[in-house]
């Protein structure tokens, strides 16, 4: 008789102790930093948690003397990759505290759809020197949740071969008497992952500029609207005839930006820093 009223009153002391004990585990505080195995990476904890959308902004913390090439990718549970960026060309330097500290940030605004709503962002830093002695960084992988709604935009491309005489003509003219470029554009229309609406303007823009041919592309980092302007910050590398391609990417973005509602003209913000 004893032994089945200590058996009650564990069953009791269960029933009554197991909720709390699941509420205090509720109640953890969320990780402030999420890094790699040895330091050099790290994101803040706030991304786990975040839904994404576009367009998608991540830093990243870099605890490394080398400079580093910044190589990430975003997929779905599905597997399916929304996108990636193998050569670091969308890291941009926000800050560098000392020689082997800095933040870089990415800010993607042409995410595909995702067919799940769990995903994964996986980052793949190498260093790199002068003297070719580069290696890999311990690899970050950080779950994430992920939007399922779609957005569909519009943007502008080449109409046919006379775009490239324009651009030519343009480049090519007098400098005392350059008249404003004139071309014929086609529209064309992709879906996305959920684009927030006061952001369409950019990622119109980003996918007329991936859409758009060249040696290395440029990217669309930022973009904003206020009484008839936007505002784009564009961010890409130099190569022999990169003028050419920026005078006709210029020409699309600004037809791209100009067809969204009160739009009614473009400028070009102050890149930032490459250098890290």
């Amino acid at each position: 008789m004893q032994q089945k009223s200590m058996s009650t009153v564990w069953l009791l002391f269960w029933l009554i102790s197991a909720p709390l004990i699941h509420a205090q585990d509720q109640r953890r505080p969320r990780r402030d930093r999420v890094c790699n195995q040895d330091g050099t990476l790290c994101v803040k904890g706030a991304v786990e948690q975040s839904v994404v959308q576009n367009p998608f902004y991540f830093e990243v913390q870099v605890r490394c003397p080398a400079q580093i090439v910044l190589a990430w990718e975003l997929r779905d549970d599905s597997g399916q990759i929304l996108d990636q960026d193998p050569d670091g060309g969308l890291a941009f330097l926000v800050n560098k505290p000392s020689a082997s500290e800095r933040t870089l940030a990415v800010r993607d605004f042409a995410l595909a759809p995702a067919k799940t709503s769990r995903g994964k962002l996986v980052l793949r830093a190498t260093t790199y020197s002068i003297s070719g002695e580069n290696h890999a960084l311990p690899e970050l992988s950080i779950p994430l949740r992920l939007e399922t709604r779609t957005t569909n935009v519009s943007y502008a491309v080449p109409a046919g071969d006379e775009f490239s005489r324009a651009v030519i003509d343009r480049v090519e003219s007098d400098p005392a008497h350059r008249a404003p470029m004139h071309a014929e554009v086609d529209w064309r229309t992709t879906t996305l992952l959920f684009v927030q609406p006061a952001m369409l303007g950019g990622a119109a823009a980003e996918a007329a500029a991936r859409a758009y041919p060249s040696q290395a592309l440029w990217h669309v980092i930022n973009y904003s609207q206020a009484q008839g302007t936007a505002h784009l910050t564009i961010l890409g590398g130099g190569w022999a005839g990169v003028t050419y391609y920026l005078t006709g990417l210029y020409y699309l973005l600004e037809k791209t930006v100009e067809h969204q509602p009160g739009v009614r003209r473009v400028v070009y913000d102050k890149r930032p820093d490459f250098g890290q």
